[in-house]
């Protein structure tokens, strides 16, 4: 079992969700559970706050880790 990772990621996580209505950045389904997720990656040192996450529905996320889908971090 993976490393629990810090309060302040969970809460970061919780944060973008609510703010972003739980409405995926890529496909734009609001949908629930969604996903937290890092544009810097976390285990790269990517900061746990908003400014570093955004909203993924299950599939787009699992989509993206497969290197499916690409998103421009840059465009943030």
């Amino acid at each position: 079992m993976g490393k629990q990772r810090p309060s302040d990621h969970t809460k970061a996580q919780k944060e973008i969700k609510q703010l972003e209505a739980h409405q995926c950045l890529v496909c734009g389904v609001v949908e629930k559970p969604a996903h937290g997720h890092h544009l810097i990656y976390y285990s790269e040192g990517g900061a746990a706050n908003t400014q570093n996450m955004v909203t993924l529905c299950p599939k787009c996320h699992i989509d993206y880790h497969k290197g499916k889908l690409k998103i421009d971090i840059y465009r943030f």
